[in-house]
């Protein structure tokens, strides 16, 4: 439930499907690329990457793909949205049925394979130096959580 991680760390808040803000952090910031950064940092990303913008499934499929091909070095946290209740709801259920054409409801399909995917994602990561720890986390993870223990129980 929990990642450790190495400084230096690059990190990522709520995309919510919007893929073009997703490329313009790469093109300001640098990509997790061969070309880019990714063997000088992590990249962390702090969960919510559906919901609300057009292009969930760009996100969703390009951030996948980068921890594929990094694993190491790509760290995707679930937020409150990579749950299939919410999900379902506030963008990436109706994205899936309109756009792939698929229902939904079928447990073979892309919608219910992706929540299989968060379902599997860690809660927090803590990036560790020697002097400092830093946790990270999105902020819906819930009330009841208060401590590194409550994290790891789950």
């Amino acid at each position: 439930m929990i990642k450790e991680v190495r400084p230096p760390c690059k990190i990522f808040g709520d995309l919510h499907g919007q893929y073009v803000d997703l490329m313009r952090f790469f093109d300001i910031w640098k990509a997790p690329t061969d070309q880019g950064d990714i063997h000088a940092f992590d990249y962390i990303f702090l969960g919510n990457y559906c919901d609300k913008g057009n292009f969930s499934l760009e996100v969703i499929c390009l951030l996948f793909a980068l921890k594929l091909k990094y694993p190491k070095q790509i760290i995707l946290l679930r937020g409150n949205h990579e749950d299939r209740n919410v999900n379902k709801h506030l963008g990436l259920g109706d994205e899936c049925a309109k756009r792939l054409g698929e229902d939904i409801s079928d447990a073979h399909s892309v919608f219910n394979k992706i929540n299989e995917a968060f379902e599997q994602m860690p809660l927090a990561a803590i990036i560790t130096d020697k002097q400092q720890k830093i946790l990270c986390c999105h902020g819906g993870i819930g009330p009841t959580i208060q401590d590194l223990e409550s994290i790891e129980a789950i």
